[in-house]
C-alpha cells in the first residue's frame, strides 16, 4: 500500500492538529487531531475491501505466429468485477527473450468490457514464452491509496524462426528453376537435334529425322540437375555470443528456416544438421514442402548448448548419411582462433566429396579501429592491437580457403544477404 494524494492530506492534518493542540494547550482541542486519522483508518479500510471484492484478472496475447527478431504487439486486456471504472498502474515484468518498454501505465479499466492495452514487443529468443507474475497497483474510489497486486497473466504463445515474405519466396521461384545440363542418352526431354558424331550410341539416333535429311541425325537430351543444400547450424557455446540484436543462434537459425524455403522455390532439396560437441540431429536432403516444415520444426526446438563444439564429429556425420555431392553450409564460428585447426580439418574430410561453404558472423571491423586517426594517447594502442586482430582473422580465412572450401565472415545486417547471393553464385556456375 502507498498513500495517494488524499490519504497524505489527511496524515498532514493529523499531525498539524496534535502540534496546534500541543501549542494552544487547549482542553477541548487535545484530541481533535484522532479525527482525520480516524477518517484515514476507516477510509482505508473500505478501500481495501473494495479492491479485494475487484478481483483483477489479466490475459496477455502475444502475436501468432511470432516469428524470431520480428516485432508484433503484444495486448494486455484487464478486466475486473465491479460495476465501476477502476485506475491501475502496470509495470511490465518481461520474459526471458523478450523486449518491450517497462514503463509505468496508468490504465483506466471500465466495468464489463475492460480495458485492452497493445504494446510493441520484439522476440530475441526461440521456444514458449511464459510471461511472470504481474506487478500492478489498484487506486482505491476514496483516492486514499494504491493497492499492490499481483496479476497473472495468461499466454501460450511460442516464438518460431522467422519466414520468407510473399514478395520474397515469389522472387525467389522466378529467379529459379531446376538447372539442366546435356547429356548424352535418356533424360527428361529431348533437348535439340545435332549432325551425328562418331561414338553415339545408336539409341541417341533419330530414324526418323536421318530418313528424311537422309544423313545420321542425333538427338540430345536435357537432364535435370538438382542441389542438394545442407545447413549445418553449430548450436555450442559460442552460439551465445550476442551478436547484433540477436545472439548467434537466433540469426543462425533464422537463416536456416528462411534458406529452407527459398532452396525448395529453386526445386532443389534442403536438409539440416544441428551440432555441438557431438551430432544433435540431422534431416536428409529433402525436396519441396515436406523439407521445409520438417527443418522448420527442428529448428523451432533447439537451445544453445553448455559444450564447445566438435566440428569434424559433425562432418563425419554428413559423410556417413549424404552420399550424393552437396553444398554443406557450416554456420559457425570463425574467429575463434582455438578451433581454427579443427574446422580446417572437418573442411578437408568434407571437400573430397561435397563442396563446404562456411559462413561465419562478426559483430565488430577490426579495420575501422585500426585506420582510424589517433585522437588520444591510447588510441595508437588500439590500433595495434586492432592490426593484430585483423591480420590473424585474415591469416586464418586464409588456411580455411586453403582446403578447398568457400568462406564468408559477414555482419549481422548482412548475413541473410550475403547467404543468398553465393547460394545464387553456386546454382549459376554449377558450382556443384
Amino acid at each position: 500500500m502507498n498513500l495517494r494524494q488524499n490519504g497524505l492530506f489527511l496524515l498532514l492534518l493529523t499531525a498539524l492538529l496534535g502540534i496546534a493542540s500541543q501549542w494552544t494547550g487547549l482542553s477541548g482541542t487535545a484530541n481533535l487531531w484522532a479525527l482525520p486519522l480516524a477518517v484515514l483508518f476507516v477510509g482505508l479500510a473500505y478501500e481495501r475491501a473494495v479492491c479485494t471484492r475487484a478481483t483483477m484478472r489479466l490475459s496477455i496475447q502475444s502475436p501468432q505466429p511470432w516469428h524470431l527478431a520480428a516485432t508484433g504487439e503484444v495486448r494486455w486486456q484487464v478486466t475486473h468485477s465491479l460495476p465501476r471504472t477502476l485506475t491501475i498502474l502496470l509495470a511490465p515484468r518481461l520474459p526471458v527473450g523478450v523486449e518491450m518498454s517497462a514503463q509505468v501505465r496508468t490504465v483506466r479499466v471500465p466495468a464489463r468490457d475492460g480495458a485492452t492495452l497493445g504494446l510493441p514487443a520484439v522476440s530475441r529468443r526461440l521456444g514458449e514464452v511464459h510471461w511472470p507474475l504481474q506487478p500492478a497497483r489498484i487506486a482505491g474510489p476514496l483516492g486514499l491509496a494504491w493497492w499492490s497486486i499481483g496479476l497473472q497473466g495468461t499466454d501460450r504463445s511460442r516464438v518460431i524462426p522467422a519466414i520468407l515474405d510473399l514478395k520474397e519466396a515469389a522472387s525467389g521461384a522466378a529467379l529459379g528453376g531446376s538447372r539442366h545440363s546435356r547429356a548424352i542418352g535418356p533424360g527428361a526431354q529431348v533437348e535439340q537435334l545435332r549432325d551425328y558424331l562418331p561414338g553415339d550410341p545408336l539409341r541417341v539416333i533419330d530414324w526418323r529425322a536421318t530418313a528424311r535429311r537422309r544423313q545420321l541425325v542425333s538427338r540430345d537430351f536435357s537432364e535435370d540437375q538438382h542441389l542438394d543444400v545442407i545447413m549445418a547450424l553449430d548450436v555450442g557455446r559460442s552460439s551465445r555470443i550476442r551478436c547484433g540484436d540477436l545472439d548467434r543462434l537466433g540469426h543462425y537459425v533464422n537463416a536456416a528456416a528462411r534458406m529452407a524455403q527459398h532452396v525448395v522455390a529453386q526445386d532443389d532439396r534442403i536438409g539440416l544438421m544441428l551440432f555441438g560437441d557431438a551430432p544433435v540431429a540431422m534431416i536428409p536432403p529433402t525436396r519441396g514442402q515436406a523439407g521445409v516444415k520438417r527443418v522448420r520444426e527442428l529448428l523451432s526446438g533447439i537451445e544453445s548448448q553448455s559444450t564447445d563444439s566438435n566440428v569434424i564429429h559433425a562432418a563425419a556425420q554428413v559423410l556417413k548419411r549424404v552420399h550424393q555431392r552437396s553444398l554443406v553450409v557450416l554456420l559457425t564460428d570463425i574467429d575463434d582462433a582455438s578451433s581454427e585447426g579443427q574446422l580446417a580439418a572437418a573442411l578437408r574430410l568434407l571437400h573430397p566429396r561435397h563442396l563446404p561453404f562456411v559462413v561465419g558472423l562478426s559483430q565488430l571491423d577490426p579495420s575501422g579501429i585500426a585506420d582510424q586517426a589517433p585522437r588520444d594517447w591510447l588510441d595508437p594502442w588500439l590500433a595495434l592491437a586492432a592490426a593484430h586482430a585483423l591480420s590473424q582473422r585474415e591469416r586464418g580465412i586464409r588456411a580455411l580457403r586453403a582446403t578447398g572450401a568457400h568462406v564468408l565472415l559477414t555482419s549481422p545486417a548482412d548475413f541473410e544477404r550475403a547467404l543468398f547471393a553465393q547460394y545464387a553464385q553456386f546454382r549459376q556456375r554449377r558450382g556443384i
